[in-house]
C-alpha cells in the first residue's frame, strides 16, 4: 500500500448508499480483485455501468486500485458511516461491541462461579450494574450486526438495484 492523502470530508460525502455497498464488498473480498461484472452480480445491480460508476468513484477517491485486467482491489480501508462500528480481521467484519459484550458476560459468569456458595440478594444487587451493562452491549452488538452493509447487500440482492 502506498502512502497518499485522502480528503476525509469528500470520502464521507461520496462513500454512501450503493458506493458504500461496493466498498464493503471489496473489503470483504480482501486482496482478491473483483471485476465490474462480478460486482454487478454480487450486488444485484441492473447493469454493469452502475457497478462501474461506483467502482470509478472509489478509484477517484483513492480507495481502490485497478489493475491492467480491469479488476479492482481495496487500496486503503477508510472507516466511513456504519463501518466505524466494525473491526475488520482477515476480510471479516465484527461489531466492536462484540468484544465488550463477551468480556462483560465472561466477568459476570466468572464472578457467579467463584462466589456460587454465597449468592444472595445482596450479591445479585451488586451484580446488577454489570448485568445491565452486558445487556446493553449485547443489544448494541445485535443491532449493529443486523444493520451491517453485507446483510443489506444479501437481502437486497434479489431485488435488482437500478438506482445509481
Amino acid at each position: 500500500m502506498s502512502s497518499f492523502t485522502i480528503d476525509e470530508r469528500k470520502v464521507l460525502a461520496e462513500v454512501t448508499g450503493n458506493t458504500l455497498y461496493v466498498y464493503w464488498y471489496l473489503i470483504k473480498k480482501k486482496r482478491n480483485p473483483s471485476g465490474v461484472r462480478e460486482v454487478q452480480k454480487a450486488l444485484g445491480f441492473s447493469s454493469s455501468s452502475t457497478a462501474d460508476y461506483h467502482l470509478q468513484k472509489l478509484l477517484d477517491l483513492g480507495l481502490v486500485d485497478k489493475d491492467s485486467g480491469s479488476n479492482y482491489r481495496v487500496k486503503k480501508v477508510v472507516k466511513v458511516g456504519v463501518m466505524n462500528s466494525f473491526l475488520f480481521v482477515g476480510g471479516r467484519a465484527f461489531p466492536k461491541h462484540l468484544i465488550y459484550s463477551i468480556l462483560t458476560l465472561a466477568m459476570i459468569l466468572l464472578f457467579v462461579l467463584l462466589f456460587a456458595q454465597v449468592l444472595s440478594l445482596i450479591v445479585f444487587v451488586a451484580l446488577s450494574p454489570g448485568i445491565l451493562a452486558a445487556a446493553i452491549f449485547w443489544y448494541e452488538t445485535l443491532y449493529v450486526w443486523k444493520h451491517r452493509p453485507s446483510k443489506m447487500i444479501d437481502s437486497k440482492n434479489s431485488n435488482k438495484r437500478s438506482k445509481v
